[in-house]
């Protein structure tokens, strides 16, 4: 790839770099967090919007070979840099300290992750950026988790399917000032983040899947999101590589970007070091579990049986060992894609389809027998609120980011359905200190932020 590092007048390369798709705040806990941006040559992304070359089917064109991404509407040219960040408890940084001196670089796609390490619980972080002189004000802040024992009033939203041919909004999606306004203490970004598959152009080379990230998360209005709220991201299919895909299943249409390539390129635009499966808490109240539904799974086609898998042995024996030790109040677990449902009889690539029903029977039993253990799911594109009627476990799902972007539902069913709604918008999931414990509700929201549909278990 080129970069157009070489095309840019000296002056301008004198005043960068600069930090166009800001920075992503996530991993959040009572002592710490990590950091995710990336070094751009202009101070916002490229003006205008991608409009697709007319194509039948759902398979959309590739970029032709010699067409460069970052020169495409909406991308962000990256520039190699030096920078380091601050971190104040004060809003004019006048208390700022400084961190290490760190490098962007062309082979990492100019982006830098650092962890901020030595928070107090509970507390109010500002952070700048230090490119050319130290900051005086900050790009974005974050309140760090209260103690692991003390309960605190929580408030996080969960969104997915955020597909760019679906947006309602030249700044970004509606959903985003919505939550915006709730003043979520976090955000959960459930997989779907972008489509590399079928959301033109298609991804298929490593510089067009960070141009589906640049062009949608580096808009004004998921930035202003971003600048005041951390996340904890997920992953799915189509933000993997394409359409229910699972370890190596490469296929020749998406070549030469692979699952592997999918798998790092995921990392790269997210602030997550370590393991994509991970539990986190947010004091006495609320424990959250996000699961990796596909770097361990067994093919979709494989007959089902006790050996096949979406989870993995070893994530899987996490899960049930980590929800048995917690004593959080609440315990939500979070998965890309439903267990509860139901979903379309054609579909085979979750717990509520028959290739995966031998799996999905037993998660259900074990989540369904644990005392105020809740499952929050992605993927579909449209709202519900579950009950299996086997194990009596709830299930909530988000809903797609986006009315455009919804359908596909089976239909309402009334075995499982209490809530059932063909539309878009997100979850909030709010917990609140009682004389017993914490109260718990789950609401869902149209993309204006409005409520639909509101719960409280044990109500």
């Amino acid at each position: 790839m080129r970069y157009c590092t070489l095309l840019f007048p000296a002056l301008l390369l004198a005043q960068g770099p600069y930090v166009a798709e800001g920075l992503r705040i996530g991993e959040v806990t009572d002592h710490s967090a990590m950091v995710r941006f990336r070094l751009s040559q202009q101070p916002s992304q490229n003006k205008g919007r991608y409009q697709p070359p007319k194509y039948e089917g759902q398979r959309p064109p590739a970029l032709p070979e010699d067409q460069d991404p970052w020169l495409l509407p909406g991308a962000v040219p990256g520039l190699p840099g030096r920078v380091r960040l601050w971190v104040a408890t004060r809003p004019d940084m006048k208390d700022a300290k400084p961190g290490e001196w760190l490098q962007s670089e062309a082979k990492s796609d100019f982006v830098v992750k650092t962890s901020i390490t030595g928070l107090r619980p509970g507390r109010t972080y500002y952070v700048g950026a230090e490119i050319h002189s130290k900051p005086d004000k900050p790009l974005a802040s974050f309140t760090t988790a209260p103690e692991p024992n003390r309960r605190a009033p929580v408030r996080f939203t969960a969104v997915t399917c955020l597909a760019y041919r679906s947006l309602d909004h030249e700044e970004g999606f509606e959903i985003f000032p919505s939550m915006e306004k709730l003043a979520p203490q976090f955000a959960v970004f459930t997989g779907d983040n972008v489509y590399y598959d079928n959301d033109p152009p298609l991804a298929n080379t490593v510089e067009a899947a960070r141009y589906h990230w640049q062009r949608l998360y580096a808009m004004p209005r998921p930035l202003a999101f971003f600048a005041k709220t951390p996340q904890y991201w997920m992953k799915d299919d189509h933000d993997t590589l394409c359409d229910d895909c699972w370890p190596g299943r490469d296929p020749d249409w998406m070549k030469p970007m692979t699952f592997a390539d999918g798998q790092r390129i995921f990392l790269e635009q997210t602030p997550i070091e370590g393991k994509t499966y991970r539990t986190f808490r947010w004091g006495k109240s609320v424990q959250i579990w996000l699961l990796e539904g596909r770097d361990f799974r067994s093919p979709n086609d494989a007959p089902d049986g006790p050996a096949k898998t979406i989870l993995g042995a070893e994530q899987k024996a996490w899960l049930k060992s980590t929800v048995d030790q917690s004593d959080a109040d609440w315990k939500i677990i979070i998965s890309p894609t439903p267990w509860v449902g139901p979903d379309r009889p054609q579909k085979g690539d979750n717990y509520t389809n028959a290739a995966f029903a031998t799996e999905g029977k037993e998660m259900r039993a074990w989540a369904g027998q644990k005392k105020n253990v809740i499952v929050l799911c992605g993927d579909r594109h449209w709202q519900y609120h579950s009950v299996d009627p086997e194990s009596g476990l709830h299930e909530f799902s988000t809903g797609p980011a986006s009315d455009p972007h919804a359908g596909g539902s089976p239909g309402e069913d009334k075995r499982f359905h209490r809530f059932h709604r063909v539309a878009g918008g997100f979850l909030s999931v709010t917990a609140e200190p009682s004389a017993t414990g914490s109260r718990l509700v789950l609401r869902h929201h149209d993309v204006k932020g409005a409520v639909v549909y509101e719960f409280s278990p044990g109500a």
